[in-house]
């Protein structure tokens, strides 16, 4: 299972490269040398189409002005499968941090960029672009201009971007170095409304521009009359969706220029899949199929009972490459029956210490395989806990295994997950383990994935539309729709599929009412279906979902971040729990941790006043200085989809 996200995007490019020697720094420019990891696919391109090969500098990088130059691409620099390329880096645009500042993060194991091969073969036309634009594969700015040659003429938006006057080293360093940096970055860029962008000679600004793209890549060509972009040249799937596309404009003639304009060729799909990514041994588990699972879970089942009344855990050992036909059993439990009593159990089970009245022996502390044995499947009755979770990782880091798979989430909460396991998760994505659960409320088998930070299960026919879809995200009552709204909804669900395309889906609470009946309508729309489950008792279960993720009710503010994947909110008609996610949406886009998009409050009723106090009551805070007065700007009360459309359109300056 290849999790990186970009093996989904159709662009044959190398891993990121990384500094691994630094040749000299003289204070204004630092020369280094770079490794990008290749593909066969890669390597072969790099022999035949060197010139097509262009390195494309990382956005927060970028961001920061500093201008990264390479050394063309050839054969003669790789060395095994990596290829390596001497490259300097300088301090671009005025007002960004020099150097002095930034310098000394420019050392070994810095990422600096990805090489990305621009297939000739898969160039648009300009008929070709037309046509993807009338076809909603591609939204493009609303300034752009289409070229007889295909090549597209970018105007920005008439923003200027500048760093906040408090962030410090140590700040640059968390934006360069974490993975989260990006997102960081964006609290600390700040963007100020001009009446025109003027870029004096020598001099650069950093701009923004609207684009989505699915399937279509944009290249940034340098050395355009009206503005030289820095080398983050390529534009690629699925990150560039928003309306804060960054633009790194340096100007490098004697002359002011004023409104500079990018010119860029858009790439389509190339005719072969050639993204796949250079492969780590745990890397390459074909994965078990659901009918040979469930036959195990009936062996499982028919097991003989452990020496632990409360719950019996015994794991399967599966050989990858035999399959059930080579499956090894253990049982959980102490050797002895356990004597304490039921009540005693209830509390000694949850306390892990040495004080505890359970031993905490669990049947994963019983696999000890050979030296030279291939790393094994593991699969449980349960997520593990703690301890099993401790064991699973050492078996991991001795290579011993490979994937989990589980049934059931929870022997006291069924199919939901606590805080701690969600943590878990997330480390055995770190280390590289595939985690598949069998999901009981689905009857799917569904794997485990990241999408911008987040874990998802997702329907292993649908991983790649997950990671490709662009979501939105429907909140609303647990009440039933009348006809009429019912109808509503559906228009404004066609609507969205006309204008943004196919390659959508949404993600609700995964409830009744308005969540059921938005997932009916995307599942007969043929678009990707979500829902983030809690486990409460005041409403029912719409279950038949594409991807999910499932929460205790112990974690009912921590799974509002789940639905930060989401593009675009859009609220119907709800209560007490709408509003308090949309008190959340708000204030993410005040604090930057979402971008400023139309806030949807869509009348599903059609009762023209459900959502007008709204309104009044976030005027009244922007009149108080309670809240900032772009707010307003943002606020969609309507009951008729073309508005929302129009909103997308006018609002994101889309083409």
């Amino acid at each position: 299972m290849i999790r990186d996200n970009r093996s989904f995007r159709g662009i044959l490019q190398s891993d990121d490269g990384c500094i691994i020697k630094v040749l000299s720094n003289d204070g204004r420019r630092i020369t280094f040398q770079s490794a990008f990891g290749l593909s066969q696919h890669m390597i072969r391109q790099l022999k035949e189409n060197p010139e097509h090969i262009v390195f494309s500098e990382r956005s927060r990088i970028a961001r920061l002005g500093v201008q990264i130059t390479s050394e063309p691409p050839c054969i003669d620099h790789l060395d095994g499968d990596l290829l390596v390329l001497t490259q300097t880096a300088s301090a671009a645009i005025p007002g960004y941090p020099g150097l002095d500042q930034l310098g000394m993060f420019f050392d070994e194991g810095l990422p600096v960029g990805r090489m990305v091969f621009c297939d000739p073969d898969a160039l648009l036309t300009s008929e070709e672009v037309l046509a993807a634009v009338d076809r909603a594969e591609l939204k493009l700015p609303a300034s752009a201009a289409i070229s007889s040659d295909g090549s597209i003429v970018i105007a920005p938006h008439r923003v200027v971007c500048t760093l906040r006057e408090d962030v410090d080293q140590e700040t640059f360093g968390r934006i360069l170095l974490r993975e989260d940096g990006r997102e960081m970055l964006n609290r600390y860029q700040l963007q100020k409304k001009v009446p025109h962008l003027v870029v004096p000679p020598g001099e650069g600004v950093i701009t923004t521009c609207s684009m989505y793209l699915n399937e279509h890549y944009v290249v940034l060509q340098s050395g355009f009359s009206l503005g030289r972009n820095l080398p983050a040249t390529v534009l690629d799937p699925i990150k560039t969706r928003g309306i804060c596309i960054y633009l790194e404009i340096i100007n490098g003639t004697r002359h002011t220029i004023v409104n500079p304009l990018i010119s860029a060729r858009v790439y389509g799909t190339p005719q072969k899949r050639t993204g796949e990514r250079r492969r780590t041994p745990l890397s390459t588990h074909k994965g078990l199929s659901l009918a040979d699972l469930k036959r195990l879970q009936a062996q499982l089942n028919a097991r003989p009972k452990g020496t632990c009344y409360f719950t019996d855990r015994s794991v399967a050992m599966v050989d990858p490459a035999q399959g059930l036909k080579k499956v090894e059993f253990f049982a959980n439990g102490p050797k002895e029956k356990c004597p304490v009593s039921k009540a005693q159990c209830s509390t000694a089970r949850v306390d892990f210490s040495t004080r505890s009245r359970c031993c905490h022996q669990y049947a994963t502390s019983r696999i000890q395989p050979a030296p030279q044995q291939p790393a094994g499947v593991l699969v449980l009755k349960y997520f593990p806990n703690l301890v099993e979770h401790r064991d699973i990782i050492n078996l991991v880091a001795r290579e011993q295994v490979r994937a989990l798979y589980f049934f059931d989430a929870s022997c006291e909460f069924g199919p939901f997950l606590s805080q701690e396991d969600h943590s878990r998760l997330q480390e055995y994505h770190a280390f590289g383990v595939d985690v598949y659960w069998i999901c009981s409320l689905n009857q799917r088998l569904m794997v485990h994935t990241m999408r911008d930070g987040k874990g998802y299960f997702v329907a292993t026919d649908r991983l790649a539309d997950f990671h490709k879809s662009m979501l939105f995200a429907f909140y609303g009552s647990t009440l039933p729709l009348s006809p009429a709204a019912t109808e509503r909804l559906g228009k404004l669900m066609d609507a969205l599929v006309a204008f943004w395309g196919k390659s959508i889906g949404i993600v609700t609470g995964g409830g009744s009412g308005v969540m059921e009946a938005a997932n009916t309508m995307a599942r007969q729309r043929g678009i990707l279906s979500g829902a983030n489950f809690l486990d409460i008792t005041d409403q029912a279960m719409t279950t038949d979902v594409d991807f999910c993720q499932v929460f205790q009710a112990t974690c009912r503010h921590s799974r509002q971040k789940w639905f930060e994947i989401a593009s675009f909110p859009i609220f119907n008609v709800g209560g007490l729990g709408t509003l308090e996610e949309l008190g959340i949406t708000l204030c993410n886009m005040k604090l930057s941790i979402m971008e400023r998009v139309p806030i949807i409050l869509f009348d599903t009723e059609g009762e023209r006043d459900f959502w007008n106090s709204m309104r009044s009551q976030i005027a009244t805070m922007v009149q108080h200085h309670r809240a900032p007065a772009w707010i307003n700007d943002h606020l969609v009360i309507t009951d008729d989809p073309a508005v929302v459309i129009e909103a997308y359109l006018k609002q994101l300056q889309l083409f």
